[in-house]
Formats: structure tokens, sequence, C-alpha cells
């Protein structure tokens, strides 16, 4: 039997006129699968540029964005008994979450603890998720170091910022001057990214023991060059080009090129092409950790918005202009 259901749809890559609301029906969930009504749905980078066509080996349009979601258990499908109907649980869905209801495989499906803020536990599932496996599984960042953050106002650095404080690192990065203040207030350094004093400025400190760089492109090689002789850079994006309105570029050979510097010689500087996939080992202990750390008070995630689910053109207007620090997210429905 299936079930109406509201959906986000991408019908051409290109501006905000290619996004359409559409009311359809999904069925019931498959073996392994189970039905889950979205309360909310994450909201960041990967939608823009999925409805650009710049996403990484993303599916042709028309397609359903939405990388995550928190959401209520409606149905099982056969073989699936782990959860029982009105379940809270989260979920990296990759696509498909920006919708009344999600088909999702059983496996790969979080329980989300009683008495956690369902907005702060839908932008764990993907912001935090990232900044934490790079800080804490890939970096393995520590006491008494220096990490460099582009773009820590956002959602993935603002997360990095806290996650490597916690560490017992000294954390500095780059985010629009409007945020300033705020990353000040929380103990952080920020420089403007364009004018490049950051660049100086890490040197003569001795250089930084890792860089998060979401930027890619020219920005991977300014990002090394301002390593320790030990440090480590971290390219887990290539918003460069969307972020400043430039003409799509491929970020096939800066990938190449970032991971060719492994074999310099002589060289004790490191880079990794970071991506978050709820495959990897430490994704789902990684996420149960951080939804405990909520619920109990040890993190606060900060929401730089709320867009109801019929507003996604202002989301997808409004991502790269806000003020303020944090994560958007997406209500689809009430809890």
């Amino acid at each position: 039997m299936s079930t109406p259901c509201r959906k986000v749809v991408i019908t051409a890559f290109g501006d905000i006129s290619n996004l359409s609301i559409v009311q359809t029906s999904i069925p019931d969930p498959p073996k392994d699968h189970v039905q889950v009504r979205t309360i909310y749905s994450g909201f960041a980078g990967a939608d823009i540029n999925m409805r650009l066509g710049r996403y990484p080996m993303q599916k042709k349009a028309p397609l359903t964005p939405g990388y995550c979601l928190v959401g209520k258990v409606v149905k099982n499908g056969s073989g699936c008994s782990q959860f029982r109907t009105g379940d809270i649980v989260a979920c990296l869905t990759v696509y498909d979450a920006e919708a009344d209801y999600a088909n999702l495989p059983q496996k790969y499906l979080v329980p989300v603890p009683d008495g956690t803020d369902l907005q702060q536990a839908t932008a764990l599932v993907c912001d935090w998720s990232t900044a934490y496996s790079m800080a804490i599984n890939t970096a393995k960042v520590r006491s008494g170091q220096m990490v460099f953050v582009h773009g820590i106002s956002g959602a993935v650095g603002y997360a990095a910022l806290v996650l490597c404080q916690r560490q017992g690192a000294k954390v500095y990065g780059t985010c629009s001057e409007r945020n300033f203040t705020a990353i000040e207030n929380l103990g952080g350094t920020p420089f403007t990214y364009t004018n490049k004093d950051w660049i100086k400025a890490m040197k003569d400190l001795g250089g930084a023991d890792a860089v998060f760089d979401p930027l890619g492109f020219e920005s991977w090689d300014e990002s090394y060059s301002i390593l320790s002789p030990s440090g480590h850079l971290l390219g887990y994006g290539g918003n460069l080009a969307t972020l400043n309105g430039q003409p799509e570029r491929s970020i096939l050979w800066p990938t190449i090129k970032l991971l060719l510097k492994n074999t310099y010689l002589r060289s004790g500087k490191k880079t990794t092409f970071f991506y978050i996939t709820r495959d990897d080992k430490t994704f789902k202990p990684n996420l149960e950790k951080m939804l405990e750390m909520t619920r109990n008070g040890d993190i606060t995630v900060p929401i730089k918005g709320v867009f109801d689910l019929e507003d996604i053109k202002t989301a997808h207007e409004s991502w790269s202009k806000a003020s303020g620090i944090g994560s958007f997210v997406v209500k689809v429905s009430d809890p």
C-alpha cells in the first residue's frame, strides 16, 4: 500500500527555479528497509552543489536531495525488527531526506536517545560527524596542537572548532567578518580568507598541525603552505567556485594534485581527501557518542536557521548569506 508523500525535486541542474515540491506517493518499505516519517532534514553545501550538478558522482536529475534526517519509524519491511513504530531515528541518507517519508535500510538507522533536541541531532548526522571523523579519527588532534579551519563559523567548521578545542588544541580559521566576534567569544582566532593575512600569520607561528579545507582548488595549495613540518591537510570539498559564483570546475585534478603531495620526498607533511560515508566502521559509534554528548549537555549544536519544506528555495538563497554560526535544518513535519 502506498502513502501520500511530498518531496523536493531538483528537476534539472541550475538555479533555484529548478527546485519543485511535488505531491507523490511512497510504497511500503521493501525487505530490510524501514519507512521513516521525516521530522527534520539536514541542509548544507551538498544541497547547493547537487542543485548545480557539481556534487561528486551524484545522481542525474531529477532527484530528491537531503543528505540526512531525523524522523519517526512508521513501518518495518520484512526482515526488520530492530525498531518499533514511533521510535526516533537518525540516518545519513545521501539523498531523499527532503520528503515526508523515506524508505531506508535498517542497518543505517541510529536510535536517537529520549530527551535529545531533534534539531541538534539532525546537525550531528552529517555536519558534526564529518568534523568528528576528521578531527578525532583522521587528524587525531591532540592537546597543544594548532589547527586551522576554513569556514570556521559554518556547520562543519564550527563543529571542528569545538571538537578540536575539547582535545586541547588552539584553533584558528577563516570566516566572514560579521562572525568574527562570535568566533572570538568561543576562543577561536578568525581571519578573512580573501586578504590572505592568515598565510603569513600561521607561518610565523610555525605552521598548523592540521588544516581542514572544504574549498578546494587553489585553496588547497595555500593550506598546504601553512602546515607545520609534520602537519596534515584534510581537503573535504570543492566549494570555492560555488561560494564565489564562479563557473563550474572539475575537482578531479585538484584532488589528484592534493594526494600527490604525499609523494614528496623528505617531507613529513600529509594530505587526505576526506568524505563522510555511513559504511565507515567509525560512523555509527561516533554518531551515537555525539548524540549522548548532546543529550547530556556536553556539547551544544547551534542552529543557524530552520526552514519549512515549502520554503526550500529560501534555504538555497540563504545558505551563503545568513549571519551567525552553526547548521541549517529543514522542518518537514512536527515531532
